[in-house]
């Protein structure tokens, strides 16, 4: 596989990550006499792999969740990248366009030919006698396609303006600053917790917005202010903007509930109320409450049918439990937030 090789190499200052695919050619390579079909297996795996990077490389979607590229087939995946780098590529018109999309039949037959022969991926048995094994011929054949194929993609993926986005590192120093100004700015229910790193580890998105939305514009305008004052004046020390953020969202990072403040008398005045009329008992519904406000999980049903006093009948249990389940999560959150608006 010169050509891919040779496109590789000669891109490797910016992209030296596809030095990677070297092995899985190498292996390619020497299996063309040994173990044909080896080979071939190796290049749906190069074609797969490759195929894989562009959509990860080009489109956001793809690099922000790499499930959507993980257990697909690879002929989708060659279909999508074909139609990625086709839009970038503007010399790629009409037929030229038309060919390489028709190409995608030949990588087909080669997926095929690998699920069907494969000696790698799906732990192959000793070949029968009858066994149809690919020749030296053919697997020689089948390199050469990849390789035009794979070196003609990675061509194109090289030539494209890709802006580097790196990830934000939390422990850069340069964001020292501003995981302070988060944890000083938000009144956080733990101490012990850092509340910028809770936010990093949960929510990143909304780590880097507020660190270019708001923490950034706070420097340019304290920036400015300093500006217009006269040199002698001493410059003030940077101040802390407080900036309150929503329960909701810090509920998001870590469960907030505290068994103590919410098992008062009158919260359990009204759970008694409750399992009077649900024909629960009183003892087994608190705990069913207190596990789920502290887990964010619905009970399971055998733990409601622990708690009724009357259990139904095995064919009865789903249509009765179900809805009684519903009840007892929908009662419960009605309890805690009546507890944290009086708070």
């Amino acid at each position: 596989m010169e050509k891919t090789r040779a496109v590789i190499i000669a891109n490797s200052s910016s992209f030296k990550e596809f030095e990677y695919y070297f092995s899985i050619i190498e292996i390619a390579e020497e299996s063309v006499n040994k173990k044909p079909d080896v080979t071939i297996d190796c290049c749906k795996s190069l074609i797969e792999g490759v195929s894989k990077t562009i959509l990860i490389t080009l489109d956001s979607n793809y690099n922000k969740n790499n499930k959507l590229v993980d257990g697909v087939k690879a002929l989708k995946l060659f279909d999508k990248a074909i139609k990625l780098i086709s839009k970038y590529d503007q010399s790629l018109i009409g037929k030229e366009t038309e060919f390489l999309s028709k190409s995608r039949e030949l990588v087909d037959t080669i997926i095929n030919i690998r699920n069907d022969r494969g000696e790698i991926s799906h732990g192959k048995f000793i070949p029968k006698p009858n066994e149809i094994i690919s020749t030296s011929e053919f697997a020689l054949f089948v390199i050469n396609l990849t390789d035009s194929i794979v070196s003609f993609m990675l061509k194109i993926l090289f030539q494209i303006d890709i802006p580097k986005t790196g990830r934000i590192d939390y422990d850069d120093e340069k964001m020292e600053e501003y995981n302070i100004w988060l944890d000083d700015s938000t009144d956080f229910p733990i101490k012990k917790a850092k509340y910028s790193q809770l936010l990093y580890e949960n929510d990143y998105d909304e780590y880097e917005s507020r660190y270019s939305d708001e923490f950034l514009k706070t420097d340019e305008t304290e920036e400015e202010v300093e500006e217009e004052k006269p040199i002698e004046t001493e410059v003030p020390e940077k101040a802390v903007v407080e900036v309150e953020k929503p329960k909701e969202e810090i509920k998001k990072l870590v469960n907030t509930f505290d068994e103590a403040s919410f098992w008062v008398e009158q919260t359990t005045e009204k759970v008694s109320t409750f399992a009077e009329t649900e024909n629960l008992k009183t003892g087994e519904l608190k705990n069913l409450i207190t596990d789920y406000l502290f887990s964010d999980k619905k009970p399971l049903r055998d733990d409601v049918a622990m708690a009724m006093n009357e259990k139904p009948a095995l064919k009865d249990k789903a249509k009765i439990i179900v809805p009684l389940t519903d009840k007892i999560t929908a009662f419960a959150d009605k309890l805690k937030n009546t507890t944290e608006e009086e708070e």
